[in-house]
């Protein structure tokens, strides 16, 4: 009896990301929130919602807050729809993003 063998080929992936380049301009942020409306985006996950709940309650203890926006983009796989982007960028002067688990 001969048996047959089966080949498999692997493909091995670097999970590592390239390191921040020295000359990455980071986004300006207001000397501080009194006033500004705050998008809270979750990405869908268990618990995200409620980790932006307790960070914008935080935030209501220290500054006199306008608002929030608050938005689920409901899939943490996928990058926020346009629409969900557009409303943030119209109607938030910050925007902080989580996610759960």
């Amino acid at each position: 009896d001969s048996m047959a063998t089966t080949s498999v080929g692997f493909e091995i992936l670097d999970p590592t990301v390239q390191a921040i380049p020295d000359e990455t301009v980071l986004a300006k942020r207001p000397a501080d929130l009194n006033g500004k409306t705050v998008g809270l985006l979750s990405n869908g996950k268990r618990n995200a919602d409620t980790l932006l709940d307790a960070v914008y309650s935080l935030l209501q203890d220290i500054y006199d807050l306008k608002g929030a926006v608050r938005l689920n983009k409901g899939n943490p796989g996928r990058p926020v729809p346009e629409h969900m982007k557009d409303e943030l960028l119209e109607k938030c002067d910050v925007i902080i993003t989580s996610t759960g688990d």
